[in-house]
């Protein structure tokens, strides 16, 4: 073998091998449960329409007054296809009150939903769809 087919076998392999990393990061399977949906009505805290991944955080009381965080995730999607959906950076407004019907987190002490997919997404507190 010639000195310069090892280099491109080498550089092959070491591209190969960075990119399992990026792959792997972007699986969801497993993540949130597709088979059930929740409703949260809260008031956004923060809202960042941000790569990799734009994440919106609602602060929500249950029955009792108890007042915990919420994440609300939009599938894969990075900034780019929600812009180009109608998402800006004033989207979401601190303070004000928004309703989510999304995918649970497959995880107990996980307090974070997906709105990615049917019969999921978020609204006004009018009921105005959002974007």
């Amino acid at each position: 073998m010639t000195p310069k087919r090892i280099v491109s076998l080498a550089f092959a392999a070491l591209i190969v091998a960075a990119a399992l990393p990026l792959a792997a990061h972007h699986g969801q399977a497993g993540l949130f449960d597709e088979g059930k949906v929740v409703e949260l009505k809260g008031i956004v805290k923060k809202w960042s329409l941000v790569n990799p991944h734009p994440i919106l955080v609602l602060e929500v009381s249950d029955q009792s007054g108890a007042k915990t965080e919420w994440d609300v995730y939009f599938g894969p999607s990075a900034a780019g296809p929600l812009r180009r959906q109608g998402y800006t950076p004033e989207t979401f407004r601190p303070g004000e009150t928004v309703i989510v019907k999304a995918h649970p987190s497959t995880g107990a002490e996980v307090r974070g939903v997906d709105v990615w997919g049917r019969g999921v997404g978020v609204t006004r507190e009018d009921g105005k769809p959002i974007p």
